[in-house]
């Protein structure tokens, strides 16, 4: 991450063309007025006390208010509330970076704020790219997908997996087919990532690091001390060609080979069968898992997943806004081979982080303000509704 200092729109625009120019990617663009010591944060994930009455919130305003409601808010609930100023797991960014500009200037005219240009590498068959999704119950089930399949691996002692549903299990199992197809030869690629989270998170000689509970464990417990005997070996050791020796020794266990994949979907012959012939990519699926299940406080490597909702407010056309859906989830912490029963059933909410390649750091915001009103970049457009407008030319006129 890159820290870019900005003083007028000129000066923006430069910079921007600069960083954009020669990349295989886009970008998505966040503007915040001030400059947080942990940016990039939805407004429902601000307090983590908030975190587990979300849904209860959402569902309390639906209860009052869905009987008015047409279809297509019904539908994309999440983004109505999140238009109408409930908190939500919803980040608001946009395709335009002049209109992070604008929210980056708009409030605390004395100080910094900040642009955040965030990486849009949808397009790239890749586990932990971007994932794009036009619906919010794809959104809902991409939580529930993953605690579904952590539930049958914990209880199953690692032995399997189950997914309910068709979209998500689908696009990671593509993802991983790409990743390991078109592997990068670098530290960066997927595959890595991962081992690197799983190596660095794992304590050695502590056997309920990835199950978590000795009776699962007892349920697959030959290969759970082979699981465990490579993460002790490999623990701590993060230089590209000891990840690399890790994976190729994991793909070789017993726990790895006689790991399942179970769907309610009737894909074998086709699909999954057809990719499984062509890449492995069963092994990287599992250590997807892993990482997801793993003890730890922080939330393990995952794709950011992209909301495009098919209802569209005035305000979002004029912003070209996109949402990012924030993730979290009830992590075991992590503990010593001295941890009695108690200490193994603690959790904590850890938050997705969401990655960024620059932070562009907005001085001047009143001039930067004026020369953006110049070209119609201003409340009246970012905000087209009467209010507003009557807002801005009152400012205007200074009245």
């Amino acid at each position: 991450m890159k820290k870019i200092k900005i003083t007028s729109l000129v000066d923006f625009m430069n910079k921007l063309n600069e960083v954009s120019s020669n990349k295989a990617f886009g970008f998505y663009f966040r503007g915040e007025s001030l400059i947080y010591d942990f940016p990039l944060l939805s407004s429902g994930l601000r307090n983590k006390n908030y975190v587990e009455q979300l849904h209860m919130v959402r569902k309390e305003f639906y209860k009052e208010i869905g009987y008015s409601l047409d279809e297509d808010s019904r539908s994309n609930f999440m983004a109505y509330s999140q238009h109408h100023g409930l908190p939500t797991e919803l980040l608001d960014a946009t395709e335009n970076p002049l209109v992070a500009l604008y929210f980056a200037c708009e409030s605390n005219l004395k100080k910094d704020g900040a642009v955040y240009i965030i990486k849009n590498d949808s397009t790239r068959s890749d586990l932990l790219t971007s994932k794009t999704y036009d619906k919010e119950i794809d959104l809902e089930m991409i939580y529930n997908e993953m605690e579904t399949a952590a539930e049958y691996f914990q209880k199953s002692g690692g032995e399997y997996i189950k997914f309910k549903e068709n979209l998500f299990f689908k696009d990671i199992s593509q993802g991983a087919y790409g990743s390991l197809l078109f592997e990068n030869t670098n530290k960066n690629s997927s595959k890595l990532k991962i081992c690197e989270y799983i190596l660095k998170e794992h304590r050695k000689g502590v056997q309920e690091t990835v199950i978590h509970h000795s009776s699962n464990i007892l349920k697959n417990k030959e290969n759970i001390i082979e699981l465990m005997n490579l993460l002790d070996a490999y623990c701590g050791k993060l230089k590209k060609e000891e990840l690399e020796q890790f994976y190729s020794k994991f793909t070789n266990l017993k726990f790895t080979q006689e790991f399942k994949i179970s769907t309610d979907l009737n894909l074998q012959g086709s699909y999954q069968e057809t990719i499984e012939k062509i890449v492995n990519y069963k092994p990287l699926i599992l250590l997807f898992l892993m990482a997801y299940e793993i003890r730890s406080i922080d939330f393990p490597p995952f794709p950011k997943i992209i909301y495009k909702p098919s209802i569209t407010f005035d305000r979002m056309k004029n912003q070209q806004g996109v949402f990012i859906y924030q993730l979290f989830k009830n992590k075991a912490k992590p503990i010593t081979c001295y941890s009695d029963d108690f200490d193994k059933n603690i959790v904590k909410t850890v938050i997705q982080k969401i990655d960024f390649e620059y932070q562009f750091i907005i001085k001047n915001k009143e001039v930067i303000l004026s020369e953006l009103d110049n070209i119609g970049i201003n409340r009246k457009f970012i905000y087209p509704d009467s209010d507003n407008i009557a807002k801005y030319i009152k400012d205007k006129y200074k009245i």
